[in-house]
Parts: C-alpha cells; sequence; structure tokens
C-alpha cells in the first residue's frame, strides 16, 4: 500500500469511526429507552435487558455501518478537497481512479464485516434470544403484571387494572372488555342475577355487551402460542349498554380474560431461518428476506464509491455543502432496497432482478457523478458551444 493510500485509509478511517459510534450510541440510548419501558409495563424481565441491549447492538451495526462509511467518507473528503490536499494528490498522479481504490482498502472489510454479521451472526442471536425470551417468560410469568397500572389494548376495547402483586398472584382485580375475549369457563355454580330475572343471559351470549369485572384474586397463565390470560377468581361481572334498562350481573368462579395485548404471539426461533435456508427456499418471502440482508453488505461498497467523486467541492467552499446530497442518496437508496423487498416477497419480481434493478441504478448513479466530478460536465458544455458558435456567427452575418 502506498504512502498516499495509506494517508486517505487513516482519515476515512478516522471519520468513519468517529460518525459510527455517535450513530450507535443514539441508536443504543433510544433502544434503552424502549427495553426501560418494556420493563416497567412488565412485558420484558428485567434480567434481560443487559443481553437484549448487546443483541440489538449487533442488530444496529448492520445499519449503522453502511451510512456510518458514507458519512464518513464525505466528511473525510471533503475536508481533503475544501482544504486543496486532493488537488495537490491529482498534481502527483492520484486520480479519482486511484482514490476509488484507496477507498476501497477500507469499504471491503466494512462490507465482509456488515455480511457477517446481517448473513450468520444476527440470524443466529436472533434465534438465542427468541429462546431466552420465551425461556425467561415461562420461568417469570408471574411477574409480567404492572401493578397499580392501567393496562389499555391498542383498540381501546379492553382495560386491565391490577391493585396488588400477592403471593400466589395478584388481587384487587378491575377489568373492561368489549366483548368478553374469552366465554367464562367452569361456570358450574355460576349465580346469574339482573333486574328483570327472565332476561338473565346465558354465559354463551354473555360476551355480546361491554362489561366491567372485579375479582379479588387472579393468576397469569400463558398458552402455547403466547397468548397471556388472566385467571379471575370468585369475580362478578356486570355488563350492559348505558341508557338501556337490562342489565346483568354474572358471579363466577373462574374466568380466563385475555391480557390486553396479549393477543400477540411470542416469535419461535423457528421462523428464524438462517440465510442459507432462505437462498434455498422457494417461497418469495424467503428470498425477499436474503435479499435484504445481502443488500447491506452490497450498499457498503456502492455507497463507498459514490462518496468518492459526491465529496469533491472547491476549495473554501460549504463544510457542511455537500452532507445534503448524501443524505439524500443515503434514504433513496434504502427505500428503493425496502420497496424491492416487497415488490419479491409479492412475487412481482425475483431474487436476481431485484439485485440487479436496485443496486444497478446506484451504479448507474455513481458513474455519473464520476463522470460530471472528472469534467464531463465542462467537456458538454464546450462541446455544445462549439457546435453553437458556427450557427451564430451565419446568423450575425
Amino acid at each position: 500500500m502506498r504512502i498516499l493510500t495509506r494517508y486517505v485509509v487513516r482519515e476515512s478511517l478516522y471519520a468513519t469511526a468517529g460518525v459510527a459510534t455517535t450513530l450507535l450510541l443514539i441508536m443504543l440510548a433510544n433502544l434503552l429507552a424502549r427495553v426501560l419501558a418494556q420493563a416497567a409495563d412488565g412485558t420484558l424481565p428485567t434480567s434481560l435487558i443487559p443481553a437484549l441491549m448487546g443483541f440489538n447492538a449487533v442488530k444496529l451495526l448492520i445499519y449503522v455501518l453502511p451510512v456510518g462509511l458514507f458519512i464518513g467518507l464525505m466528511f473525510a473528503l471533503g475536508r481533503m478537497s475544501r482544504d486543496s490536499e486532493l488537488t495537490v494528490l491529482r498534481s502527483c498522479g492520484f486520480s479519482l481512479a486511484h482514490l476509488s481504490r484507496a477507498v476501497l482498502w477500507l469499504a471491503f472489510p466494512v462490507s465482509l464485516l456488515t455480511a457477517s454479521i446481517s448473513l450468520v451472526i444476527y440470524p443466529g442471536l436472533q434465534q438465542m434470544q427468541t429462546q431466552m425470551l420465551q425461556a425467561a417468560r415461562n420461568a417469570q410469568i408471574g411477574d409480567q403484571l404492572p401493578v397499580g397500572r392501567f393496562i389499555e389494548d391498542p383498540s381501546g376495547k379492553a382495560v386491565l387494572y391490577v391493585g396488588s402483586k400477592v403471593k400466589e398472584g395478584y388481587a384487587d382485580i378491575f377489568a373492561f372488555n368489549e366483548p368478553l375475549k374469552k366465554s367464562i369457563a367452569n361456570h358450574a355454580n355460576t349465580a346469574a342475577n339482573s333486574q328483570t330475572p327472565a332476561q338473565a343471559p346465558s354465559a354463551g351470549n354473555a360476551g355480546q355487551k361491554p362489561g366491567v369485572e372485579m375479582a379479588p384474586f387472579g393468576k397469569l397463565i400463558q398458552d402455547e402460542q403466547g397468548h397471556r390470560y388472566v385467571v379471575l377468581e370468585q369475580g362478578r361481572r356486570i355488563q350492559g349498554v348505558a341508557g338501556e334498562p337490562d342489565w346483568t350481573v354474572i358471579d363466577y368462579q373462574t374466568h380466563e380474560l385475555l391480557v390486553p395485548g396479549g393477543d400477540r404471539p411470542v416469535t419461535t426461533a423457528e421462523n428464524q431461518k438462517s440465510s442459507l435456508d432462505l437462498l434455498r427456499s422457494p417461497l418469495p418471502g424467503d428470498q425477499a428476506e436474503f435479499f435484504y440482508r445481502l443488500s447491506q453488505a452490497i450498499s457498503v461498497l456502492i455507497l463507498a464509491l459514490i462518496a468518492v467523486p459526491l465529496a469533491q467541492s472547491r476549495p473554501r467552499s460549504g463544510r457542511y455543502g455537500r452532507l445534503f446530497w448524501a443524505f439524500l442518496i443515503y434514504a433513496i437508496y434504502f427505500n428503493v432496497i425496502a420497496m424491492t423487498q416487497n415488490f419479491i416477497k409479492t412475487g412481482d419480481l425475483n431474487l436476481m432482478q431485484g439485485l440487479v434493478i436496485s443496486h444497478g441504478l446506484f451504479i448507474a448513479l455513481w458513474l455519473g457523478v464520476l463522470w460530471l466530478a472528472n469534467g464531463g460536465g465542462r467537456r458538454l458544455s464546450a462541446y455544445g458551444r462549439r457546435q453553437l458558435s458556427p450557427r451564430l456567427r451565419r446568423e450575425a452575418h
């Protein structure tokens, strides 16, 4: 490696490390806030917070490395261009082609690291994370409900309140739901009372009206699909519609009530397929997932090549003049990747077509920006003036 190449790689590495570290810390701070909120709601065991932060930090590297390298190169090469260092390098025979090769010395290791994380490391960690979450939730299922807080379903049709935690469950439970999430069970000794005895509903149609429930005791259970239920014991349900006379009171022995938001099943480890299985699978969804994983590594190389001509600026120009275009290109690029992934998932494109179209567009963009940086615009303008000047002279005569 030549001295000039080492200099370019060193400057680019410092800038890339600074940008990537800053972005990673910002994302980790946001992630920590969400994890702590889940732990406060009781949906996540607190003992898993360090492990989850570590797993998700690895996942964030998949997104941080491409943009970190791209913006880092824009900072490093832009600074060298404004300080006329690139002008001196060109006078020494260090052209944009040499500069691109120097940048690839850094881009190739970053691309390989991104590919290894996206294709191999993170899918394996995701399986471990899923198994760890499932095991912890099964072992500490009684500690997953917050006490003294209202738990509301996003639809607004179910609310649960737990007054206190007792030795074997929860006490002073209040619930509102419309309709009942699960039929009243074990109601052999149920006593139904209403304002009009002839209108007392059966357990089969008890869920046709909104109602509130109160129980002195309840336990939390979870089924095989990951749904969470509160088993209310010795409770009472009062149901009816405001303004109507047919209110009903139902006393029951036990009743399984779905926890608001508890109908989201836990993702199992079998759903986290390896990249090799995705590549071999004929399913469009698996092909789309493999495309997305592979595109993260490919984008590192293409964005690094685009940064070389894009960072060229005039001496004493604005420090952040080209960063707007860099962020715009990055946003468009990854939106194109996401759109192409959806097209593959729906069967409109296959894997190879998606790779060629999505990344081919930005390879063409790189060639266009490189042509402009090498004076293509000036040559095109000069050619137009040469073609136009004879016509102007003839019109003048």
